[in-house]
């Protein structure tokens, strides 16, 4: 192999190892993955919420009546 083509094979190389890098730290989901909406605390939070509140509702409901 001639000396300036493997100069460029290896650039080529570690541009290639610096785009993998890249693209690993970026928070966007890649092509073909899947990727959650929410992390799973938060919905737990909302669903606990969701819960109280119609715990809430529906005791309410129960004074009205009596």
């Amino acid at each position: 192999m001639t000396r300036s083509r493997s100069f460029h094979r290896f650039h080529r190389w570690t541009a290639k190892l610096r785009r993998r890098s890249l693209r690993s730290a970026l928070p966007e989901p890649r092509e073909g993955e899947l990727q959650p909406t929410h992390s799973v605390s938060e919905v737990r939070c909302k669903e606990w919420q969701r819960d109280q509140l119609q715990d809430l509702i529906e005791n309410e409901e129960l004074e009205v009546i009596v």
